[in-house]
């Protein structure tokens, strides 16, 4: 699991990443400077974006690194409080199967429509296949994570 991980935010960090700051200082220039904006520009900036947010998910669920409010963990110790952790990565593995669940039945729809962006002819539907590959990793991670909770207990 943790070299898919590391594969998937590989190629955020090392392509997508400088890709998409390379996209948006050239659109600042051509659109400020020379003013020849980047008519499709918008649109895979969006795009970039949505690949660099998601793609990053698995990694901060294997590493246990989501933001959270800890206002009941101060109320379970020991055994507990390792049940409450598993009961939180299960319930937020759960979350992150009803997001793949739901964005896959949007890219088959996309898939069969045809959607694409509005400037440029790139189709949505693999940037939704990607949101749901990483939110499968994500959920992956997270049961792990509860998995992991449970077996501190012995």
């Amino acid at each position: 699991m943790q070299r898919i991980v590391d594969f998937l935010e590989g190629w955020v960090a090392y392509l997508l990443l400088p890709g998409l700051a390379l996209l948006v200082g050239a659109d600042v220039v051509l659109r400020y400077v020379l003013n020849l904006p980047l008519r499709w520009g918008n649109d895979v900036k969006e795009l970039l974006l949505l690949l660099v947010v998601v793609g990053a998910l698995p990694g901060v669920s294997l590493a246990d690194q989501h933001i959270r409010v800890g206002l009941l963990d101060r109320l379970f110790r020991n055994r507990a409080g390792r049940l409450w952790v598993a009961l939180r990565h299960l319930l937020t593995g759960m979350v992150a199967v009803a997001i793949a669940y739901a964005v896959l039945l949007m890219a088959l729809d996309m898939y069969r429509y045809g959607d694409r962006a509005e400037m440029i002819a790139i189709s949505f539907w693999p940037f939704a296949a990607f949101v749901t590959l990483a939110a499968t990793l994500s959920a992956l991670a997270e049961f792990i994570r509860a998995v992991g909770a449970l077996k501190e207990d012995d």
